[in-house]
């Protein structure tokens, strides 16, 4: 089981992550607000953190470079999501362990999660 910070501010796709993670084993913690989950992330340990690039109040590049930047979550997985056309390029700036394209299929999330957590 590993524990999961999922940052995306609609509602609707941490409600349908959140289930998923949780059917998998997974312990999943969802942020609406990149800064709250930073101010969590920095004090709690998880095992990866899944990012959406397109949030209003701070991008998921943004926050990426937040979580390499603190020694607590510097080595931490991440995976960014998003409909973004420069996903993997942004992926390969912040040192991302991975990225999903929106729309996403569990079963990728799945196979991916697997092996970043290796």
């Amino acid at each position: 089981m590993l524990k999961i910070a999922v940052v995306d501010d609609e509602q609707g796709i941490l409600l349908s992550l959140r289930l998923f993670l949780e059917m998998e084993g997974h312990s999943p913690l969802m942020f609406t607000s990149p800064r709250q989950a930073l101010e969590v992330l920095f004090r709690e340990k998880v095992d990866l953190i899944i990012i959406d690039m397109r949030m209003p109040e701070m991008s998921g590049e943004e926050m990426a470079l937040c979580l390499r930047k603190n020694p607590i979550t510097r080595n931490t997985p991440i995976i960014l999501f998003s409909a973004h056309e420069t996903l993997s390029e942004v992926a390969a700036r912040v040192g991302a362990q991975g990225i999903l394209e929106k729309p996403f299929q569990f079963e990728k999330l799945n196979r991916m999660i697997k092996s970043v957590a290796r």
